[in-house]
């Protein structure tokens, strides 16, 4: 596709590998027949042992070039506790296991979770801390730390990878925004038209989002891709870029109307007249919600 193209071709230059190709199944539909490839585009990676692994994570260029990474070192990685801190930057999200001597039940289903997950994050087992075992998380992309004690319920270790590795920022679509929508949260939404909008939002709103965790969701939207939503959210249709706060819980929507670039301090003080009730919101106004 037109959109992975450039990110491929990022995917090249960073790893420098003549073995990293790409077909066109329209032209080659031959060779995608024989590789079983029913819908495209698709990313795999082919092992010389016959071994093949599906890339199932976004479509950008560091983070293929973090999942071939990853597929050259095994599915968990055992160092000693003092090691531990030469590891922290070797991917965008790291889980440790700071395991006791005699917890087996522990070591084997992070064992398990690590080959579950191999091709998204990395995995480090190590020796504890203290005299419990537990779970440790890194997440370099949005600089978030966790740590996990109470791991023998069902589903806590499941739980955790979710907690560290979903966004701080997320982008919307139709297979995620039921999960934010019924979050009890309100959401602060922006729409970006660009990848370069949007990593600089995530950027600089990074530390707003981590004050207002607590009862506010940052999200991004692609305009592209979702344009209707802008009238939605009471934004103007045809807009390039929007910003626009939703409470699921009432149906109220304050959109920003300004004209002005989006800055922290801009987005802040937005929220705070909000908060502090000197914006309205559409649902106030009359025939408000009429043609939502």
């Amino acid at each position: 596709s037109r959109e992975l193209e450039p990110e491929w071709t990022a995917v090249q230059n960073l790893s420098n590998n003549p073995n990293i190709v790409s077909f066109d199944c329209e032209t080659n539909p031959r060779l995608c027949r024989e590789l079983d490839v029913a819908s495209y585009p698709a990313i795999r990676l082919y092992h010389r042992n016959g071994h093949m692994n599906r890339y199932r994570g976004e479509r950008k260029g560091n983070q293929i070039h973090a999942f071939l990474r990853r597929a050259q070192q095994p599915p968990m990685l055992k160092v000693d506790v003092a090691s531990v801190s030469s590891f922290l930057d070797i991917d965008h999200v790291i889980f440790i296991a700071h395991i006791r001597l005699g917890d087996d039940s522990l070591r084997d289903r992070f064992n398990a979770l690590a080959n579950k997950y191999r091709n998204l994050y990395s995995f480090i087992m190590t020796g504890p801390l203290q005299d419990q075992s537990a779970l440790h998380c890194i997440n370099n992309i949005d600089e978030e730390e966790h740590t996990a004690t109470n791991l023998g319920t069902v589903g806590a270790l499941e739980d955790f990878i979710k907690q560290c590795s979903s966004p701080l920022i997320p982008e919307l679509t139709r297979k995620n925004e039921v999960e934010y929508t019924r979050s009890g949260k309100s959401l602060l939404h922006y729409f970006f038209g660009s990848e370069e909008e949007k990593e600089e939002y995530r950027t600089e709103m990074r530390s707003l989002a981590k004050k207002y965790a607590e009862f506010l969701h940052f999200t991004l939207t692609d305009v592209h891709k979702y344009p209707e939503m802008l009238r939605v959210l009471g934004l103007k249709a045809g807009s390039k870029t929007g910003l626009s706060l939703q409470n699921p819980n009432t149906g109220d929507v304050f959109p920003y109307l300004r004209r002005r670039k989006m800055t922290a301090e801009l987005v802040e003080q937005f929220l705070i007249d909000v908060i502090s009730g000197k914006v309205e919101p559409l649902s106030t106004k009359p025939n408000g919600h009429d043609e939502l």
